[in-house]
């Protein structure tokens, strides 16, 4: 008799170790990334005091200003078939942007704005800006760059 009831109880031991591992041990189920977001302002404080002294530069002008305009959006890679090195170009521009353009109502970009910070003086930022400025230049775009003045813009307007 006591060998059935030790038997019963190592069997309910075992039963239970199976379960708690099996239960612990399944995957769970990854957490939903969507909620691993915040939301953030799309102008920080300073381009967003440049923005308001842009404003009315672009009223008086009756332009519209556009913000973080993708560098991909203005410009795309000559087609695969002219061009063997396409994904290169292509992933050369698909996440930097241009902090403002003044555009017409008709949505034509007069001109590209950066609003440059000390930052712009590193050795990567330095590379990275020669070659958004010769793309732009070679694709016919006007881009000009300010610390946060906007003489040399209202100049090009005129």
């Amino acid at each position: 008799m006591f060998g059935n009831e030790a038997l019963l109880i190592l069997i309910a031991v075992v039963s239970a170790i199976i379960y708690i591992a099996w239960h612990y041990g399944k995957e769970k189920p990854p957490p939903d990334i969507t909620q691993m977001y915040v939301s953030k302002p799309i102008l920080t404080d300073r381009e967003y005091k440049f923005y308001k002294r842009l404003k009315i530069l672009a009223d008086k002008y009756k332009l519209q200003i556009f913000t973080k305009i993708r560098l991909a959006d203005l410009v795309e890679p000559k087609p695969k078939e002219e061009n063997p090195m396409w994904i290169q170009c292509f992933n050369k521009i698909k996440a930097k942007h241009i902090d403002f353009a003044l555009a017409d109502e008709d949505t034509n970009i007069i001109v590209l704005i950066e609003l440059d910070d000390r930052t712009h003086q590193r050795p990567d930022r330095e590379e990275r800006d020669v070659f958004v400025n010769a793309v732009l230049k070679n694709t016919g775009y006007t881009l000009l760059r300010t610390y946060g003045s906007t003489d040399e813009i209202e100049e090009h307007l005129k």
